[in-house]
């Protein structure tokens, strides 16, 4: 019997390492696809129009702005996410940042890619949104960083840092969740022209307000936001907000 050299090795590799999927707990036969199946991974839902033509927030009948872009509320230019933040996406996202399921980044990147080179993106230097130095330790990664890896343009990951190590944003209002991150973020250099913001998950936009803020008063002339994951449907608003919620969770 012949496998081609990628078959072997996955084959080789399930009977010693056997993987399950983070979701369903089906067995995972292509280490490709990380640690989620391909029946999984095909059940996310993309984010389409109808959405705000700014900050990318869906709604059933938007034209032009939401409300919160026509009050000015995002110091961003420009917003876009990838898949709306189901529980299927909440439990892979959710096993890459606690269970050090790293492999997830790959696939999750690759996702992403997809919609960069959809939408109409104009940043040319990719920054990840950063992780206080003392939970990065802890947790041995920063999943921006890993994600961003994957969309083949320039990283800059030490750019920007967290200087503050903000509480949960869990519970909390609009403004609170403002007033939380406020000087949250520092520069460690210059920033010129156009920029784009990548993370995980995008809940209300406040931690990329605050980005935004931060990167125009260091000479940056555009920021856009790249998301893996839009909180948009009150189902798992309710869930979400802070992933770290359901910590406990076990594979």
């Amino acid at each position: 019997m012949r496998f081609p050299k990628r078959a072997l090795l996955d084959y080789i590799l399930n009977l010693l390492f056997p993987v399950h999927c983070v979701h369903c707990h089906a067995p995972v036969q292509e280490r490709r696809w990380g640690g989620a199946c391909p029946e999984c991974w095909s059940s996310l839902i993309r984010v389409e129009p109808p959405f705000c033509t700014k900050c990318g927030e869906p709604a059933p009948a938007i034209e032009g702005l939401c409300g919160l872009c026509i009050k000015g509320e995002h110091a961003f230019d420009f917003a876009r996410s990838a898949l709306l933040f189901t529980r299927t996406l909440r439990d892979i996202i959710h096993h890459l940042k606690y269970s050090d399921r790293v492999s997830l980044a790959k696939p999750l990147g690759d996702i992403l890619k997809e919609c960069l080179e959809r939408e109409a993106f104009t940043g040319d230097l990719i920054i990840p949104v950063p992780l206080h130095r003392s939970r990065e330790r802890q947790r041995g990664f920063n999943q921006a960083e890993l994600i961003a890896e994957r969309l083949g343009r320039p990283v800059a990951p030490r750019l920007l840092c967290r200087r503050k190590n903000t509480p949960s944003q869990t519970g909390l209002t609009r403004n609170e969740r403002k007033r939380n991150l406020a000087s949250a973020f520092q520069m460690r250099g210059e920033v010129k022209g156009r920029v784009i913001v990548v993370d995980d998950v995008y809940t209300t936009g406040s931690t990329m307000h605050e980005i935004a803020r931060t990167l125009k008063r260091a000479g940056a002339e555009r920021v856009e936001v790249l998301t893996v994951a839009r909180v948009a449907n009150e189902i798992y608003r309710a869930d979400e907000t802070d992933i770290a919620a359901g910590a406990s969770i076990t594979q």
